[in-house]
């Protein structure tokens, strides 16, 4: 689907929703819808939905939290309907991908502009790896420059795609990308039957749900993130492969998004109170021992930052010199 499909689709969506909400309140919106920028399953599902749980014991009226599911570009459908459709009341929300603000530095005509969103929160980082079956012909990133690796990925924008595209301008990588699976979940279906022999991007608790790792069907081929997991310390970091300083700057910004993660968004020219109210309340919450203690039953490490936090990150990401901007454009044309 193209931008104006995605975007009618989301003035659909919304305006449906929004004819269901209740009267705003004089201490704010009596229901909240969180839009999650997946399908169902996987990290950034879980997570939100595991938040909404818990979101309304602290705000004021303890209004109904309710997940929304809104797949498309990996995460951009979800930012382009919070930026310009969404009411600015605080009755819409949301928890999707971070290659947004990436896709904004790429391409200034983007509709939407990430430093004026009212960034809410952290749940986590967002670090993600790439997974081969220990059957595939090419095991290690130096095999995939002298031969070709199939790698599925769940949208044209995300890490999925974007990161085995820019190894593929930067290092000469010959990685072959299926992009078009919808979630992590069709993604890790399409791997167990023999389809893919790789994943481009998972989240470390999606891939350990599967238990590839233990039963040694699968292993990692690299970790999207700025170091590597101790955990997988053989799996190197998309930044460390890197071979120049240039180059390490350009995967400084390709994986900026690794250090936004799993936040939520609110739309721009809010209240000052709303805004408020919605952080005050997410600071709560990654304090509530009983969120913690589902978090951590559910496999998610919970990595806070304020939204002030994250609103620092993402301003320093869109002021990347122009050269940086250019090489990186080039190295995941690939991908977005």
């Amino acid at each position: 689907m193209d931008r104006a499909g995605r975007m009618a689709a989301g003035f659909g969506l919304v305006l449906g929703l929004l004819l269901n909400f209740s009267v705003l309140g004089q201490t704010g919106p009596k229901q909240i819808n969180l839009l999650i920028g997946s399908g169902e399953g996987g990290g950034f599902d879980g997570s939100a939905r595991i938040l909404a749980q818990f979101l309304p014991r602290y705000l004021p009226g303890t209004p109904a939290v309710v997940p929304q599911n809104m797949p498309g570009a990996s995460g951009l459908r979800v930012a382009e309907v919070i930026y310009n459709v969404s009411p600015r009341d605080g009755s819409v929300i949301g928890v999707t991908q971070p290659n947004f603000v990436l896709n904004k530095a790429l391409d200034p005509n983007a509709k939407y502009k990430p430093q004026e969103f009212n960034w809410i929160g952290r749940l986590g980082s967002f670090t993600t790896y790439a997974v081969v079956s220990t059957k595939a012909s090419v095991q290690t990133v130096e095999g995939a420059r002298k031969n070709s690796l199939i790698l599925g990925a769940s949208g044209p924008s995300g890490p999925g795609a974007v990161l085995p595209s820019a190894l593929n301008y930067l290092l000469g990588t010959k990685f072959n990308i299926v992009k078009g699976y919808r979630s992590a979940q069709e993604t890790g279906l399409a791997f167990d039957r023999g389809e893919i022999p790789g994943i481009g991007s998972a989240s470390l608790e999606f891939i350990e749900s599967k238990h590839w790792l233990d039963k040694g069907e699968a292993k990692i081929l690299f970790t999207i993130g700025q170091q590597r997991n101790p955990k997988y310390a053989y799996a190197p970091s998309a930044l460390e492969l890197m071979e120049s300083e240039r180059d390490r700057n350009v995967m400084k910004l390709i994986t900026a998004s690794t250090v936004i993660g799993r936040a939520v968004i609110a739309p721009p020219n809010m209240p000052p109170e709303r805004v408020a109210q919605l952080r005050e309340a997410f600071e709560k919450v990654i304090r509530d021992p009983d969120f913690l203690a589902e978090s951590a039953k559910r496999g998610y490490d919970v990595e806070p930052l304020t939204g002030a936090e994250l609103q620092q990150v993402v301003s320093e990401a869109l002021s990347m010199p122009a050269d940086v901007i250019e090489r990186t454009r080039a190295a995941t044309q690939g991908g977005f």
